[in-house]
């Protein structure tokens, strides 16, 4: 699958570098050939693609991916309408005609973010909406519906698929076509977010919509996107993940905790005098597995699902590390995707109040023992060891463990560092550069 490269505007890159050292924001995709191994600091990096073979693979993992009990926010997480991402990567090669066809240019009428919490959605999503305005594209956006531990099965799936169907459709509804449970004071506003209807309401409108489908996993997403919605095959679909699960886990922490169903407990940090409770082994695991691994992989296999119902095929992956380290390369491709030119004088860039809490490595902040965090990762978790040390510039592979022919996800299994991105031999992140 391959897509121009032509890019707009170099005011743009100038913009969005000023914003972006403040904030936290990813994006990025596509394929190559060839690929070679290096040692750099020894960390292993797998410098371009995989070959054919390499790429088989991806056909090995192990399905219990799908059956692991990942329970963040205290929630259930069922799989059963979504194969995960390397499954859908598999029946890709067997169909070479739609595995590296050319996509269709079209003007973007939908803009749908899937994403999970501290993946830079934030700042991410207010940056799409500002550059489609500044188009003179007309747009809204619709901030993590759904998204609260209490809308979570409260509504059928039916009924939310109608919803959100709504919503990608630049419907609206009066108050009183709300469900009932809608104009309670218990339920939150998220678990009600079709734009009511008021004379400014522009139909015509974008809709940009960005969540974390955990929150809402017994939707059908082909059933929203369905041939007959006229506006799917114009939708842009962004897929954000974060590589460095160490810092991920870190920043989680400190935004609401990692609570989860018979965990350690919720591993939310309290001040005790001078003193914040610490960043434990217990804790990076915890954060590590439900919201690191868990959360994401759902994410991205549903980000997967989402794109192959429009006429992307495949979802644009936005890596974190990607955009932290090269920012002007980041903002050239995620506008081209969306079919924004930015010219010089526009400034919106600068308008957000978004700010990154944490800039340095974990290992510096009076919270994180690193030496005992080394000490209890030692051999049992390789990958982890090596992001212990790392930067958020740095991209890194999944967790993966091997054995008897099988690959598989894992806490325990090791990565590598994945080869930087370019603007000439390696334009754009794959999803199997993440697994492969």
């Amino acid at each position: 699958m391959r897509r121009s490269s032509s890019f707009r505007s170099a005011s743009l890159t100038q913009q969005l570098l000023a914003v972006s050292i403040l904030c936290c924001f990813p994006l990025i995709y596509q394929f190559q050939t060839l690929y070679y191994l290096t040692t750099i600091k020894d960390v292993e990096i797998k410098q371009g693609f995989a070959n054919q073979s390499e790429r088989n693979n991806i056909c090995k993992f192990a399905e219990d991916v799908e059956s692991q009990n990942y329970t963040s926010y205290k929630l259930g997480l069922d799989w059963s309408n979504v194969d995960h991402v390397t499954k859908m990567l598999c029946r890709r090669l067997s169909q070479s005609s739609n595995y590296n066809g050319n996509i269709i240019k079209n003007e973007t009428s939908i803009v749908l973010i899937f994403k999970v919490a501290r993946s830079g959605s934030t700042f991410f999503s207010d940056v799409i909406l500002r550059a489609l305005q500044a188009m003179n594209r007309p747009a809204y956006l619709n901030f993590e519906p759904y998204c609260r531990e209490g809308c979570y099965h409260l509504k059928t799936h039916q009924l939310m698929e109608a919803e959100l169907s709504t919503i990608l459709s630049s419907n609206c509804t009066n108050t009183t076509e709300d469900p009932p449970l809608c104009n309670t004071t218990d339920t939150h506003k998220k678990c009600c977010p079709v734009p009511k209807c008021h004379k400014k309401f522009n139909h015509s409108a974008i809709p940009v919509l960005s969540l974390n489908p955990r929150f809402l996993d017994n939707v059908r997403w082909d059933k929203i996107l369905s041939p007959s919605f006229q506006r799917t095959s114009s939708a842009k679909v962004f897929n954000l993940r974060r590589t460095n699960l160490v810092e991920m886990a870190y920043s989680k922490f400190h935004h609401d905790g990692c609570p989860v169903i018979h965990g350690f407990n919720d591993c939310i940090p309290e001040e005790k005098g001078n003193l914040t409770t610490p960043f434990s082994f217990d804790c990076l695991l915890q954060c590590v597995q439900h919201y690191g691994i868990g959360d994401q992989e759902f994410s991205s296999s549903v980000a997967f699902v989402a794109a192959e119902n429009t006429k992307m095929h495949q979802p644009h992956l936005v890596l974190y590390e990607d955009v932290m380290r090269d920012q002007s390369h980041a903002s050239k491709e995620v506008f081209n995707y969306i079919d924004v030119t930015v010219h010089d004088g526009d400034n919106f860039f600068n308008k957000t109040n978004q700010k990154k809490l944490h800039n340095d490595n974990i290992c510096s902040y009076a919270d994180v023992n690193c030496s005992d965090l080394k000490v209890k990762l030692g051999k049992l978790y390789p990958c982890l060891l090596k992001q212990l040390h790392s930067n958020s510039t740095v991209a890194w592979s999944v967790p993966v463990m091997r054995a008897a022919g099988k690959i598989k996800v894992n806490i325990r299994g090791d990565c590598h560092r994945l080869q930087n991105l370019d603007t000439k031999s390696h334009t754009y992140r794959d999803y199997e550069e993440l697994y492969i």
